[in-house]
């Protein structure tokens, strides 16, 4: 079950380590069908140069609740849904909640005709628009059926889930690079609710709306960073809040008034969220910051 990924040092001592695997294999490639509970598993640098596993994989994250994969210094949090690209030539880390993924394995040589350097693709998020979409149909329908096909049937499943996949990977290498459009996405958006913050009708709604995106597409870029798009405008309005407060110019204004000027429209919400972020009501933290 093991033979890329070992479990990571000190995890999942409280509990014995359970799954279930389906395998399928073909002439190029192997489709894996996982599920288990909550994992900590790494490929380490010296498994990478150990075994010299040699191949690309799109994983994709058919049901978690919460799983997170470390490449060097980053760190992606992935959604039930997300398709994944992963090198196995590079260490990694997953932790993950209970879980199911599939993942398919294609050797890099194949790569190497549609991407000369797929191990920049490596961290990638594959589109779900066009033939992503239709491959990660194709990986769960494949899987979900295997047990009633025959031999040449599941030959010819693998088959098309290998072009199918090659496409995709060849359309990810002639894209521009999608980190340096997801980071200007993030930028964007950090500086619009910042600006926007104090209206109270503000949601990720119409932020992806001002930014012309997709909301799955705003959502899957803060993930990435590790934010909410919701807990930003939030920390956003409380920030200025925060400001009101501290400022002589505005010693007159209510507290009421501070909140409705920072896009609060309940008062006590605006207690309670400015209470969880500094530890004390905004009244009281006014006083302490004039000390």
């Amino acid at each position: 079950m093991l033979r890329r990924l070992e479990i990571a040092p000190g995890a999942n001592a409280a509990t014995p380590f359970r799954a279930k695997l389906t395998r399928l294999a073909g002439k190029d490639a192997e489709m894996l069908d996982h599920s288990g509970g909550p994992q900590q598993v790494l490929r380490s640098a010296a498994r990478c140069r150990a075994d010299q596993r040699d191949d690309i994989s799109i994983n994709f994250s058919v049901m978690a609740s919460t799983t997170h994969v470390t490449l060097g210094d980053t760190r992606l949090a992935l959604r039930p849904g997300d398709m994944i690209i992963l090198d196995s030539s590079q260490p990694a880390e997953i932790k993950r909640t209970k879980h199911r993924s599939i993942s398919l394995f294609i050797p890099r040589a194949l790569v190497n005709a549609v991407c000369p350097e797929p191990a920049r693709l490596a961290g990638r998020w594959l589109r779900q628009q066009g033939i992503g979409g239709i491959l990660r149909s194709h990986l769960q329908a494949t899987m979900e059926h295997a047990t009633y096909l025959s031999v040449a049937q599941r030959a010819l499943a693998m088959e098309v889930a290998v072009q199918m996949a090659l496409a995709a990977l060849g359309g990810e290498a002639a894209a521009p690079e999608a980190a340096v459009l997801d980071e200007g996405l993030y930028h964007a958006a950090k500086a619009y609710i910042a600006r926007e913050c104090t209206n109270a009708e503000l949601d990720p709604l119409g932020v992806a709306a001002h930014l012309q995106c997709s909301r799955a597409t705003l959502y899957r870029v803060f993930a990435k960073y590790g934010e909410a798009v919701s807990a930003c405008i939030w920390a956003s309005r409380v920030a200025h809040a925060r400001r009101l407060l501290a400022s002589p110019r505005h010693l007159h204004l209510q507290i009421g008034e501070i909140a409705f000027r920072s896009g609060f429209s309940d008062h006590s919400n605006f207690d309670r969220m400015f209470k969880r972020a500094h530890g004390m009501k905004p009244g009281v933290w006014r006083l302490a910051s004039r000390a």
